[in-house]
């Protein structure tokens, strides 16, 4: 099966294809290069949260202040993604992920950050200690929302393994992903991940863009029972992530659905 390489050519200057049961990489195309992850780094702040909630650290009906760091640097007056949660406003646990996963709020990350850790750069230090916990050996976080900083940074390998930890490891937390939709105040957000406006079981994840880094996507989606994940950065345009992705996706489940997996004790290609 993977002598297919050859047969996906990608635009994307970064691009991983995994199966989500196994790990197993289909597909890969400098998949361990470092490179700005943008908001798709907001995966690692989700499993830091969600490690607290399982832990019992914080529930999904605390309430946090949105302090005037986390509104200025993440809010309205910062021109990025957000939540508009208004300078000491109270807002729950639970309306703060949703704000994260389908707006990606920056105000909503800071938020979070600050009450877990005390400031941000406590708790990209804990997002850098939880990420090797799990296995992510590169990556380097210096904020909780991916907004541009020189050593914040990941491959879209570990992209890819972190959403298979997230998907394993939190079964109760991932149908957040598939949120198409979320009113707050007077707000009303769509989900900014264009993979699940389209008929391809997609139902996750990420996606992310700076200028230094360009257009990305952590996507995952489920045909006849098999789960792909894929990420894909460097990206032109926002059609251009939506395509390439789409594209992936779809090569390797025509590509791989007809492997059967062998038990141990079968002679793989006895006649």
């Amino acid at each position: 099966a993977f002598a297919q390489q050859s047969t996906f050519t990608p635009k994307a200057e970064h691009a991983i294809l995994m199966d989500a049961d196994t790990g197993a990489i289909l597909f890969q195309h400098a998949a361990d290069e470092m490179t700005p992850p943008a908001s798709m780094s907001k995966l690692m702040t989700l499993a830091v949260v969600f490690k607290a909630l399982r832990d019992g650290v914080l529930k999904l009906t605390d309430e946090i202040t949105m302090s005037e760091n986390a509104w200025r640097t993440g809010g309205a007056p910062s021109q990025t993604s957000a939540m508009f949660v208004p300078i000491n406003e109270k807002v729950t646990v639970d309306e703060l992920l949703q704000g994260i996963i389908v707006q990606s709020g920056n105000d909503a990350c800071i938020a979070i950050a600050e009450a877990l850790a005390g400031s941000e750069a406590g708790f990209a230090q804990i997002m850098t200690n939880e990420a090797r916990r799990i296995g992510l050996t590169k990556s380097t976080f210096r904020n909780s929302t991916g907004l541009p900083n020189p050593d914040h940074m990941m491959t879209v390998h570990e992209l890819a393994m972190l959403a298979r930890y997230l998907i394993d490891e939190f079964p109760d937390q991932f149908p957040r992903f598939s949120q198409k939709e979320f009113k707050y105040r007077k707000h009303r957000f769509f989900n900014r991940n264009p993979l699940l406006f389209l008929d391809i079981g997609a139902d996750g994840m990420k996606t992310g863009y700076i200028k230094e880094a360009g257009y990305g996507v952590v996507g995952t989606a489920v045909q006849d029972g098999k789960r792909l994940i894929v990420v894909v950065n460097g990206l032109k345009t926002g059609n251009e992530r939506r395509d390439e992705a789409r594209r992936l996706l779809e090569w390797g489940f025509r590509s791989f659905s007809p492997f059967k997996l062998y038990n141990a004790n079968e002679v793989v290609g006895s006649a």
